[in-house]
């Protein structure tokens, strides 16, 4: 017998029409508020961040907006963002520092009204900073 969230809660705003993405070890979902009523009606939709994801170790984050807030003519607005290593006077790597995105790289940005070329967009980002390093040691 599979289990399904649906019948294990049924009603839930919790699981309710969220999409099924596929999400490896090693990312940290922070948010996530994306849901498959999207697809056919953008109004209401607030909150600028809908999604966002980190995955430490290999140091991205993968945000999602909307843009303007409770605008049925706006659009989605997925962000890639890598942070680099803070580096010695030397080039070599300062491992203790904490991570911050607010002065990171933007290595992808895509925009769309279309929920869904968003879900396929947002997993194949999710994918390729799974595997992806951009800096060496």
């Amino acid at each position: 017998m599979t289990f399904r969230i649906e019948d294990g809660f049924p009603g839930s705003k919790a699981f309710l029409n969220m999409p099924a993405l596929r999400i490896p070890s090693g990312w940290r979902v922070g948010w996530n508020v994306l849901c498959s009523e999207m697809e056919h009606d953008l109004t209401g939709i607030g909150g600028s961040t809908l999604y966002t994801a980190t995955n430490e170790s290999r140091r991205f984050n993968i945000d999602v907006a909307f843009r303007p807030e409770f605008d049925p003519e706006g659009h989605f607005e997925l962000t890639v963002v890598y942070c680099p290593w803070p580096r010695s006077e030397r080039g070599r790597r300062i491992k203790d520092q904490p991570l911050s995105f607010l002065e990171g790289q933007v290595v992808h940005s895509f925009e769309t009204q279309s929920y869904n070329q968003l879900i396929p967009e947002l997993e194949y980002w999710i994918a390729r900073c799974s595997v992806w390093e951009i800096e060496g040691h």
